[in-house]
């Protein structure tokens, strides 16, 4: 299973850090910085590099929020261990990886990827009814599940 990190950064506003994934299974979905974890690299430094690297920017804290398992339904395509966490103060200039965007987004104004939605919910930041949720990730072909 491979161990990844996503990185949710809050402004003062409210609004939350989205990049526009440009691989792996969620290419094209607007989602929470972050990435699979290089050989020997702890969490959190994976953390702070994906964040870095898709975005321009330095999180001075991270918090672990949440754990999950996602894995593709039907198995087999891929399967990750994901480690949400809330990074803050941000320093740095925004600047997007290569073939990417990124954006400021109020999470109540967004239709937000269900992978997305279960972390917005996690973070407090949007209420959305659980079995919905999982239904939304079904209809997609992923299922998660939480473990931390």
């Amino acid at each position: 299973m491979a161990v990844s990190a996503v990185v949710a950064c809050v402004d003062d506003a409210g609004r939350v850090l989205i990049v526009k994934q440009n691989g792996g299974p969620f290419a094209g979905a607007w989602l929470l910085p972050g990435g699979s974890l290089e050989p020997g690299e702890p969490v959190e430094d994976a953390a702070r590099r994906e964040l870095f690297e898709e975005t321009g920017y330095h999180a001075r804290d991270l918090r672990p929020v949440a754990r999950y398992e996602v894995q593709s339904v039907p198995a087999g395509r891929f399967q990750f261990l994901v480690h949400l966490f809330r990074g803050g103060p941000l320093e740095g200039t925004p600047r997007p990886e290569p073939g990417s965007e990124l954006r400021w987004v109020a999470p109540s104004e967004i239709d937000a990827h269900p992978n997305l939605a279960v972390a917005l919910v996690d973070l407090g930041l949007i209420e959305r009814d659980r079995a919905t949720l999982l239904r939304d990730l079904a209809a997609i072909g992923i299922e998660m599940r939480r473990v931390l």
